[in-house]
């Protein structure tokens, strides 16, 4: 009798180790397949200034690594981002947008794509003055008039059927990341004329949102506030107008009320230091960041403290 009973517990013991076995491979296997869902999620990447000048360029990443750049930076940041997209893309962007014709956003594609340089891109997208325009409201400078120009060769040469110019309302989708374009740039605001032509984006999946202001100043943002919806216009992550200084207005950002910022900011701008210290030089960088305090914003990506990774 008792022999029987051991072997009744030993098989009991034997099947629950087995059940043990087996539900253990099961929460093993559940685990590994969350850690593999987590794994893939689209990228948001900041890139930093390479030269002593401010810049912007922008790089995202669909889950399935589809590419799209924003802007670019200067024709001094060309190589890195050149390096960027041949290393992380594969040398191919799938989209290409633009919010404005100034050469710290403009200059990297420019000097890049002068030359045959084995990158290849689907799509263009931008809504820039014309060149008239642009040499009657805008012009500072000879070698600012020259990219401009260049860039429309660029453009006709180069990309032929491949460049849109958008408009507002326009919505396109790179795998799961929606693009929609809130504002254009309105030909009678001369004022300030080259920033306030800056085209405000709203990239997006179904978890995240990024508003893009590009360099759009004052009188833009009085635009946007008016003409576009406030659940447009606020976002997960505001990137910060003209580089965070001279931008839109206090009341623009008491509006959309910011919950996390991205500054394509360098060092001395950040810091408003022309060489004297601390908030010593002319730019307003400091009151911005002031502002942002007074809005209880805790978490700032900034360029000037290297490549900037979100994943969303």
């Amino acid at each position: 009798m008792r022999k029987w009973f051991l072997r009744i517990v030993t098989a009991i013991m034997m099947l629950s180790c087995v059940f043990m076995s087996a539900g253990c491979e099961n929460i093993f296997q559940q685990q590994s397949n969350s850690e593999m869902q987590e794994e893939k999620k689209a990228v948001f990447y900041l890139l930093p200034p390479t030269t002593d000048g401010q810049m912007m360029g922008c790089v995202i990443q669909t889950i399935d690594k589809k590419t799209i750049v924003i802007d670019g930076g200067t024709r001094g940041d060309s190589e890195q981002l050149m390096d960027f997209i041949l290393e992380k893309a594969d040398a191919h962007v799938d989209a290409w947008f633009f919010t404005h014709p100034h050469q710290d956003h403009l200059g990297a594609f420019c000097n890049i794509f002068k030359n045959t340089v084995g990158i290849t891109v689907d799509k263009i997208y931008h809504h820039f003055p014309t060149i008239e325009e642009l040499e009657e409201y805008g012009y500072r400078n000879a070698d600012e008039k020259s990219i401009w120009t260049k860039t429309k060769e660029i453009f006709e040469e180069k990309f032929e059927n491949k460049v849109q110019v958008v408009q507002p309302n326009d919505i396109f989708h790179i795998d799961e990341i929606k693009i929609t374009v809130l504002r254009v740039y309105d030909p009678t605001m001369t004022a300030n004329f080259v920033n306030n032509s800056s085209v405000v984006y709203r990239i997006e999946n179904n978890t995240t949102s990024f508003l893009i202001l590009g360099d759009l100043g004052v009188q833009g943002g009085e635009e946007v506030m008016k003409n576009c919806s406030l659940e447009l216009l606020q976002a997960d992550y505001t990137q910060m107008a003209h580089h965070g200084q001279a931008g839109v207005s206090k009341e623009f950002y008491q509006y959309i009320h910011p919950k996390r910022c991205i500054w394509p900011t360098p060092d001395w701008l950040w810091d408003n230091d022309k060489g004297g210290g601390f908030d010593t030089g002319p730019w307003q960088t400091v009151r911005t960041r002031e502002w942002m305090e007074e809005l209880g914003v805790t978490e700032h990506w900034i360029a000037k403290d290297g490549i900037q990774k979100i994943e969303f």
